[in-house]
């Protein structure tokens, strides 16, 4: 019993520690929604700076730090969201994770993945998902604006690249 408490606690120490050490990353993903899989790649530079590139679909997702952006650059198109009424608000402040992690046990562990669920007043669930051995973040699972169950899986993770601000800029629908 002991064994087990003193292990736990030290893999979440260590898990806590990779999250504070962690201010970017940039990844392919595999996006399935629906049963429909969109691939791509995203950059991640804390607190709630994203862009994700889906080249499939002409589609680029983008956070600011206060709107969300969808641009469909087909159809010549911008889709805005206030930031904070997203389940990608509380996965792109990193002290949202860290309390997550700080002052809940995991919901799963198995042999390679380690899952947390956080669910908000407003509803809003999400899972995140850790690589057992690297602590790596490895995906989030969530519900969307229309109901729609996302789960997002991360490989190729890069971190604490060099990410410039400027890639957060979203686009004006004149140029696209």
């Amino acid at each position: 019993m002991f064994f087990t408490n003193y292990s736990q606690a030290n893999f979440k120490e260590k898990l806590i520690n990779k999250l504070k050490t962690t201010n970017t990353l940039y990844f392919d993903f595999i996006q399935t929604i629906g049963g429909k899989e969109e691939i791509g790649n995203c950059h991640i530079k804390y607190p709630l700076l994203m862009k994700c590139e889906y080249p499939q679909k002409k589609k680029i997702i983008i956070t600011n730090g206060k709107k969300l952006a969808i641009v469909k650059k087909r159809y010549k198109k911008i889709y805005y969201y206030p930031l904070k009424k997203t389940p990608l608000f509380y996965l792109l402040k990193k002290e949202n994770i860290l309390n997550l992690v700080q002052n809940n046990e995991p919901m799963i562990i198995d042999s390679s993945i380690i899952k947390y669920e956080l669910v908000e007043k407003n509803s809003n669930k999400l899972k995140i998902f850790f690589d057992k051995n690297s602590l790596e973040l490895v995906g989030w699972q969530m519900i969307d604006a229309y109901s729609n169950e996302v789960s997002f899986f991360l490989k190729n993770t890069e971190t604490n690249i060099l990410i410039k601000n400027e890639i957060f800029k979203i686009p004006r629908e004149e140029d696209l």
